[in-house]
């Protein structure tokens, strides 16, 4: 399965970076503005999304808070150009999983990605191999 990761940034600079990096890895969607990402992630539904904090519009916290009630949510990871870090550490506690500062190192973006991904199929291996009560279990004599 090819996992679908989004970047919400109102630079196309920052956009095409972090698209670039993921080429040929993973499919990547990108959105100029918290209205637009909103509507990918109902049609497309992401399993992780870059989200920048600070955008002309509907702010980054504000798509982070719309993000967490739309139910199935995908990893979110903030995105700050500023150097004020509370704000960064304020949407951990409304559910982002981390941020990054710009300008950001290519390798630790990927790095946060791809342990991100990896963690989702973990958990979705450990849930499908959960017993359930509706299976039946061969006993052995």
């Amino acid at each position: 399965m090819t996992h679908k990761i989004l970047i919400i940034d109102d630079e196309e600079s920052v956009l095409l970076i972090v698209k670039q990096a993921f080429a040929g890895h993973c499919e990547v969607l990108t959105a100029q503005g918290g209205e637009a990402g909103l509507e990918i992630i109902k049609k497309e539904k992401p399993s992780f999304v870059f989200l920048d904090i600070a955008m002309p519009g509907m702010s980054g916290i504000s798509v982070l808070e719309s993000i967490k009630e739309l139910g199935s949510v995908p990893v979110v990871w903030m995105l700050t150009g500023s150097e004020d870090l509370d704000t960064a550490a304020f949407t951990l506690k409304g559910g982002a999983s981390g941020y990054l500062t710009k300008p950001f190192d290519i390798d630790r973006l990927r790095s946060v990605v791809f342990n991100a991904l990896l963690d989702l199929e973990k958990n979705k291996q450990e849930f499908l191999a959960e017993d359930k009560p509706w299976h039946v279990k061969k006993i052995n004599k």
